[in-house]
């Protein structure tokens, strides 16, 4: 479903794929352009805000709220990876395969997560209830507040420019 480009035939295929393999995947509204978010942006608060906007746009090369500003937080020790029995309301969740990480969402009090599936929609989900190519193994990080984002985020892009 991810590979489609065509978000608006997603509802078809998730209700597709539904019936050939029942999952709990439900599709929730945006009232964000899709196009203008990745999943780490939206796990850390980061979509339409306009200084997450002003240091992405400022002209550095490839920075943005990827998979290398994530190993970077974790790399620097700026995430606090905690047991899933010490997860919380708005824990982050990030999905690895072999070490590197591919996708980024919001654990819910539920034990549901809600994440934003490539150039897609946004889904509440069970934990594994992912396409597989968004990673085999889950780990947990205590949720960071806005303002240290951006600010950790800032400085992620100084040094990229380095």
């Amino acid at each position: 479903m991810t590979a489609v480009e065509d978000v608006s035939d997603h509802p078809r295929l998730l209700e597709r794929l539904t019936l050939e393999c029942p999952n709990s995947v439900q599709m929730l509204q945006s009232c964000h352009s899709l196009a203008r978010y990745t999943c780490l942006m939206h796990a850390l608060g980061f979509t339409e805000k306009p200084e997450y906007i002003e240091i992405a746009e400022h002209g550095f090369q490839d920075v943005y709220a990827g998979p290398e500003f994530a190993h970077w937080l974790i790399d620097k020790s700026l995430l606090a990876e905690i047991s899933k029995d010490r997860v919380e309301d708005r824990s982050l969740v990030f999905y690895f395969s072999k070490g590197r990480l591919k996708h980024a969402g919001v654990l819910l009090a539920s034990g549901r997560v809600i994440s934003k599936w490539g150039t897609g929609h946004l889904f509440e989900h069970e934990l594994f209830e992912i396409p597989m190519q968004y990673g085999d193994e889950a780990r947990f990080f205590g949720g960071l507040s806005y303002g240290q984002a951006i600010l950790n985020f800032a400085d992620f892009a100084l040094d990229r420019m380095k």
